[in-house]
Order: structure tokens, then C-alpha cells, then sequence
């Protein structure tokens, strides 16, 4: 992915609400907003910032 790209991350675990953001940021990426749930499907928009 190049820089400024956002990518869509599905997960239907519950704890993904804490391990997606925090690996996203561990990794030098930024969460775009707040996690989204839809029924059980949780949606996270990580953008590429490095």
C-alpha cells in the first residue's frame, strides 16, 4: 500500500476492538476513526502513514 491509502479491516472477534488499534499504531499506521460494529462484524479503516 503507498502512503495516504486506507485499508478496510473486517474482524468478528470482540477483543479485535483493542488489538486491531493498538497494532495499527504499534506498527506506524493511524486509525482513521473509531471502530464501526455491524452485528457481529466490526469494521476498522487503517490509513498508511510511513
Amino acid at each position: 500500500m503507498r502512503i495516504g491509502e486506507v485499508l478496510e479491516v473486517i474482524a468478528d472477534c470482540p477483543q479485535s476492538f483493542r488489538s486491531v488499534p493498538e497494532e495499527a499504531v504499534k506498527h506506524g499506521y493511524e486509525l482513521v476513526v473509531a471502530p464501526e460494529k455491524d452485528g457481529q462484524d466490526i469494521y476498522f479503516y487503517i490509513k498508511v502513514v510511513k
